[in-house]
């Protein structure tokens, strides 16, 4: 009489397809997660691109920039510009896709702020020469490729960083010089620094994206 044969695993076989399964989970969790951070910044770059539209169509109509008396009171953030803005011209402000996302910022010195709502900010300068004439739009990055510019978090208020100071009193907007090389220095003893077109950083807190117009 034949025995029967009963097709299975054995103790060893699962163990194998169990650690293989394991080193592909650690070798895609990187990718997904940079994925979800580019998928991240492309957000808030269409945001900074619906935001600076409905402030130019603001300014057309009105003939001045939503909220200007605020501006110098520092980077105001993008809740703060008026009722008319948000119904009139978008249908609903945007909301940076990380809502615990906080940044501390320098104003002067070391007086600082902390803005944790809405994480747009927008801020009317001199363009052309011309008082009032631009303003810079920023928001919060998680992936060199989609920034171009680095802020201190904390301990460096040099005026080359991206401070409130730096933004407010730069001669004209055009001179804000955006980075095109980012260095990653976790060793770094200051914070953040900018040289030229290259910035360097050792918090990845510290990623900006800025449009000027």
């Amino acid at each position: 009489m034949k025995k029967k044969t009963i097709n299975a695993f054995t103790l060893v076989e699962m163990l194998i397809v169990i650690v293989i399964i394991g080193i592909l989970i650690a070798a895609l969790l990187p990718r997904m997660q940079a994925a979800q951070w580019r998928a991240r910044d492309v957000s808030r770059k269409t945001a900074l691109s619906q935001i600076q539209t409905a402030i130019v169509t603001y300014q057309g109509d009105k003939w001045k920039w939503p909220a200007i008396d605020s501006g110098a009171k520092g980077w105001m953030a993008i809740s703060g510009i008026s009722e008319a803005l948000r119904v009139a011209w978008m249908s609903s402000v945007p909301v940076d896709p990380i809502s615990s996302n906080k940044v501390t910022w320098f104003l002067s010195g070391n007086n600082e702020t902390t803005i944790d709502d809405w994480q747009y900010w927008y801020l009317v300068t001199k363009r052309n020469w011309t008082d009032n004439g631009g303003f810079v739009l920023m928001a919060h990055t998680e992936v060199e490729w989609w920034s171009n510019r680095v802020a201190c978090a904390s301990g460096n208020t040099t005026h080359k960083t991206l401070t409130w100071w730096y933004i407010k009193n730069t001669n004209d907007i055009n001179e804000i010089q955006l980075c095109t090389e980012f260095v990653y220095d976790k060793n770094s003893s200051n914070t953040c620094s900018v040289s030229g077109w290259k910035c360097t950083y050792n918090l990845e807190s510290e990623l900006r994206y800025i449009t000027v117009y």
